[in-house]
Protein backbone atom coordinates (compact mmCIF):
# COMPACT_ATOMS: atom_id res chain seq x y z
CA UNK A 1 0.00 0.00 0.00
CA UNK A 2 1.20 3.73 -0.92
CA UNK A 3 -0.36 6.76 0.15
CA UNK A 4 0.22 10.10 -1.16
CA UNK A 5 -1.01 12.30 1.56
CA UNK A 6 -1.64 16.34 2.03
CA UNK A 7 1.00 17.53 4.57
CA UNK A 8 -1.01 18.73 6.95
CA UNK A 9 -4.57 17.43 8.57
CA UNK A 10 -7.60 18.21 6.88
CA UNK A 11 -9.20 21.17 8.39
CA UNK A 12 -12.05 20.86 10.86
CA UNK A 13 -14.76 22.71 12.24
CA UNK A 14 -15.22 23.40 15.89
CA UNK A 15 -18.96 23.87 17.53
CA UNK A 16 -18.68 26.49 20.87
CA UNK A 17 -17.05 24.34 22.87
CA UNK A 18 -14.26 24.09 20.88
CA UNK A 19 -15.30 20.63 20.12
CA UNK A 20 -14.77 19.21 16.82
CA UNK A 21 -17.58 18.11 14.67
CA UNK A 22 -16.53 17.99 11.17
CA UNK A 23 -13.65 17.55 8.40
CA UNK A 24 -14.35 19.91 6.51
CA UNK A 25 -17.43 21.75 5.88
CA UNK A 26 -21.02 20.58 5.51
CA UNK A 27 -23.59 22.06 3.23
CA UNK A 28 -26.51 20.95 5.50
CA UNK A 29 -25.60 23.37 7.69
CA UNK A 30 -26.85 26.26 5.46
CA UNK A 31 -30.52 24.80 5.40
CA UNK A 32 -31.99 27.97 6.41
CA UNK A 33 -30.28 30.30 4.24
CA UNK A 34 -33.41 32.30 2.94
CA UNK A 35 -33.97 32.15 -1.24
CA UNK A 36 -30.37 30.06 -1.58
CA UNK A 37 -30.61 25.86 -1.53
CA UNK A 38 -27.12 25.73 -0.20
CA UNK A 39 -28.30 22.75 1.74
CA UNK A 40 -29.39 20.91 -1.76
CA UNK A 41 -26.70 22.50 -4.12
CA UNK A 42 -24.21 24.22 -1.92
CA UNK A 43 -21.25 21.25 -2.79
CA UNK A 44 -19.44 23.43 -4.64
CA UNK A 45 -19.37 25.88 -2.30
CA UNK A 46 -18.24 24.35 0.21
CA UNK A 47 -15.48 22.62 -1.86
CA UNK A 48 -14.21 25.98 -2.33
CA UNK A 49 -13.85 27.50 1.13
CA UNK A 50 -12.57 24.38 2.37
CA UNK A 51 -9.71 24.26 -0.21
CA UNK A 52 -8.86 27.56 0.17
CA UNK A 53 -8.58 27.78 4.19
CA UNK A 54 -6.43 24.79 3.98
CA UNK A 55 -4.37 26.48 1.39
CA UNK A 56 -4.20 29.56 3.20
CA UNK A 57 -3.54 27.48 6.20
CA UNK A 58 -6.66 28.00 8.28
CA UNK A 59 -6.66 24.45 9.77
CA UNK A 60 -9.16 25.00 12.72
CA UNK A 61 -12.26 27.47 13.18
CA UNK A 62 -15.95 27.60 14.82
CA UNK A 63 -18.93 26.96 12.34
CA UNK A 64 -19.62 30.44 13.29
CA UNK A 65 -16.93 31.80 11.69
CA UNK A 66 -17.51 28.74 8.59
CA UNK A 67 -20.88 30.37 8.12
CA UNK A 68 -19.15 33.95 7.83
CA UNK A 69 -16.90 33.26 5.28
CA UNK A 70 -19.78 31.50 3.44
CA UNK A 71 -20.61 35.47 2.81
CA UNK A 72 -17.36 35.72 0.95
CA UNK A 73 -18.09 33.34 -2.28
CA UNK A 74 -21.51 35.37 -2.58
CA UNK A 75 -19.40 38.66 -2.76
CA UNK A 76 -17.05 37.48 -5.37
CA UNK A 77 -19.69 35.32 -7.50
CA UNK A 78 -22.56 38.36 -7.61
CA UNK A 79 -24.93 36.36 -9.90
CA UNK A 80 -24.18 32.78 -7.47
CA UNK A 81 -27.75 33.34 -5.62
CA UNK A 82 -29.70 32.86 -9.00
CA UNK A 83 -28.30 29.41 -9.72
CA UNK A 84 -29.16 28.56 -5.90
CA UNK A 85 -32.09 29.76 -6.15
CA UNK A 86 -34.69 27.33 -6.65
CA UNK A 87 -37.46 30.12 -7.53
CA UNK A 88 -35.40 31.23 -10.17
CA UNK A 89 -34.99 28.08 -11.68
CA UNK A 90 -38.70 26.70 -11.66
CA UNK A 91 -38.14 25.16 -8.42
CA UNK A 92 -35.10 23.62 -8.98
CA UNK A 93 -31.49 25.05 -8.66
CA UNK A 94 -28.95 24.11 -10.56
CA UNK A 95 -25.66 24.71 -8.20
CA UNK A 96 -22.55 26.57 -9.24
CA UNK A 97 -19.96 25.89 -11.96
CA UNK A 98 -16.19 25.45 -11.83
CA UNK A 99 -16.09 28.99 -13.62
CA UNK A 100 -17.16 30.31 -9.91
CA UNK A 101 -15.20 28.33 -7.38
CA UNK A 102 -12.06 29.36 -10.63
CA UNK A 103 -13.21 32.79 -10.15
CA UNK A 104 -13.22 32.89 -5.97
CA UNK A 105 -9.88 31.49 -5.57
CA UNK A 106 -8.20 33.71 -8.18
CA UNK A 107 -10.28 36.87 -6.76
CA UNK A 108 -9.80 35.70 -2.88
CA UNK A 109 -6.13 34.94 -3.32
CA UNK A 110 -5.11 37.92 -4.76
CA UNK A 111 -3.07 36.40 -7.39
CA UNK A 112 -1.05 34.27 -5.59
CA UNK A 113 -3.06 31.30 -7.02
CA UNK A 114 -4.63 30.48 -10.19
CA UNK A 115 -7.19 27.72 -10.25
CA UNK A 116 -8.56 26.35 -13.90
CA UNK A 117 -11.19 23.74 -14.65
CA UNK A 118 -9.36 20.90 -16.35
CA UNK A 119 -12.16 19.55 -17.95
CA UNK A 120 -11.45 19.92 -21.74
CA UNK A 121 -8.69 17.28 -21.05
CA UNK A 122 -10.72 14.87 -19.92
CA UNK A 123 -9.28 12.25 -17.94
CA UNK A 124 -6.20 12.21 -19.58
CA UNK A 125 -3.60 12.07 -16.81
CA UNK A 126 -5.98 12.95 -14.26
CA UNK A 127 -4.58 11.35 -11.71
CA UNK A 128 -1.03 12.73 -11.97
CA UNK A 129 -2.64 15.76 -11.54
CA UNK A 130 -4.42 14.84 -9.17
CA UNK A 131 -1.60 13.17 -7.66
CA UNK A 132 0.96 16.27 -8.45
CA UNK A 133 -1.60 18.70 -6.42
CA UNK A 134 -1.76 16.90 -3.52
CA UNK A 135 2.29 16.36 -3.06
CA UNK A 136 2.22 20.48 -3.54
CA UNK A 137 -0.22 19.95 -0.08
CA UNK A 138 -3.15 21.22 -2.42
CA UNK A 139 -6.81 19.72 -1.55
CA UNK A 140 -8.16 19.16 -5.19
CA UNK A 141 -11.80 20.10 -6.13
CA UNK A 142 -13.68 17.42 -7.94
CA UNK A 143 -16.54 17.07 -9.56
CA UNK A 144 -18.75 13.56 -9.58
CA UNK A 145 -20.98 14.43 -12.19
CA UNK A 146 -23.05 12.00 -14.46
CA UNK A 147 -26.78 12.90 -15.01
CA UNK A 148 -27.71 9.00 -14.96
CA UNK A 149 -26.28 6.91 -12.02
CA UNK A 150 -24.64 7.35 -8.72
CA UNK A 151 -20.93 6.66 -7.89
CA UNK A 152 -20.33 4.54 -4.53
CA UNK A 153 -18.85 6.04 -1.57
CA UNK A 154 -17.16 4.22 0.88
CA UNK A 155 -16.21 3.84 4.67
CA UNK A 156 -13.01 2.37 6.17
CA UNK A 157 -13.63 0.11 9.01
CA UNK A 158 -10.24 -0.03 11.25
CA UNK A 159 -11.91 -3.82 12.97
CA UNK A 160 -12.09 -5.20 9.76
CA UNK A 161 -9.32 -3.29 7.35
CA UNK A 162 -12.04 -3.07 4.22
CA UNK A 163 -13.72 -0.93 2.72
CA UNK A 164 -17.64 -0.42 3.61
CA UNK A 165 -20.20 0.77 0.77
CA UNK A 166 -21.76 3.90 3.28
CA UNK A 167 -23.70 5.84 0.54
CA UNK A 168 -23.90 6.80 -2.90
CA UNK A 169 -24.29 10.17 -4.35
CA UNK A 170 -24.78 12.51 -7.93
CA UNK A 171 -23.68 15.57 -9.16
CA UNK A 172 -21.86 16.76 -6.55
CA UNK A 173 -18.29 18.51 -5.34
CA UNK A 174 -16.05 16.49 -2.93
CA UNK A 175 -12.42 17.47 -1.71
CA UNK A 176 -9.73 14.36 -2.36
CA UNK A 177 -7.35 14.71 0.05
CA UNK A 178 -5.48 11.58 -0.02
CA UNK A 179 -4.66 8.51 -2.89
CA UNK A 180 -4.18 5.26 -1.92
CA UNK A 181 -2.44 2.74 -4.63
CA UNK A 182 -2.95 -0.97 -3.69
CA UNK A 183 -5.57 -0.21 -1.12
CA UNK A 184 -6.70 -3.42 -0.46
CA UNK A 185 -7.90 -7.01 -2.47
CA UNK A 186 -11.27 -5.63 -3.47
CA UNK A 187 -9.83 -1.53 -4.56
CA UNK A 188 -6.99 -0.97 -6.33
CA UNK A 189 -6.67 2.94 -6.16
CA UNK A 190 -8.69 4.74 -3.84
CA UNK A 191 -9.26 8.53 -3.46
CA UNK A 192 -9.74 9.90 0.01
CA UNK A 193 -12.33 12.96 0.27
CA UNK A 194 -13.81 15.31 2.86
CA UNK A 195 -17.68 15.50 1.71
CA UNK A 196 -20.74 16.84 4.17
CA UNK A 197 -18.22 17.00 6.98
CA UNK A 198 -17.28 13.57 6.88
CA UNK A 199 -14.33 11.37 5.28
CA UNK A 200 -14.96 8.54 2.25
CA UNK A 201 -13.39 6.68 -0.21
CA UNK A 202 -13.98 6.76 -4.00
CA UNK A 203 -12.84 3.91 -5.89
CA UNK A 204 -10.89 5.17 -8.93
CA UNK A 205 -11.88 2.22 -11.39
CA UNK A 206 -15.25 2.60 -10.40
CA UNK A 207 -15.30 6.18 -10.84
CA UNK A 208 -14.15 5.42 -14.84
CA UNK A 209 -17.05 3.12 -15.06
CA UNK A 210 -19.40 5.78 -13.44
CA UNK A 211 -18.13 8.09 -15.94
CA UNK A 212 -18.59 6.05 -18.64
CA UNK A 213 -17.95 7.43 -22.71
CA UNK A 214 -20.55 10.50 -22.06
CA UNK A 215 -18.46 13.27 -23.47
CA UNK A 216 -20.44 15.85 -21.58
CA UNK A 217 -19.39 13.86 -18.07
CA UNK A 218 -15.74 13.25 -18.69
CA UNK A 219 -16.15 17.28 -18.77
CA UNK A 220 -17.81 17.42 -15.95
CA UNK A 221 -16.61 14.99 -14.25
CA UNK A 222 -13.11 16.11 -13.18
CA UNK A 223 -11.05 18.41 -10.96
CA UNK A 224 -10.67 21.64 -10.28
CA UNK A 225 -6.23 22.34 -10.68
CA UNK A 226 -4.92 25.14 -8.46
CA UNK A 227 -1.20 26.07 -9.08
CA UNK A 228 0.83 29.00 -7.29
CA UNK A 229 1.77 31.96 -9.36
CA UNK A 230 5.09 33.25 -10.31
CA UNK A 231 5.65 36.42 -8.48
Amino acid sequence: MEKISLKREYIKITDEAENIISCGGNQEWFEDTPGLDIKGQGCGIISSLDALLYIQNTLTLPLSQYKNILDSFLGVNVFTKYYLNKLFFAKSAIGIIPKHICRYINTISKGKLHARWNGIHGHKNMLTKMELMIKNDFPVIWSLYNPRRKINLYSFDNNSGEFIYSTSTNNHYVNAIEIIYNASSAHGTMIKISSWGRIYYVDYDEYFNYVGNSLLSKYCSNVILITKKLQ
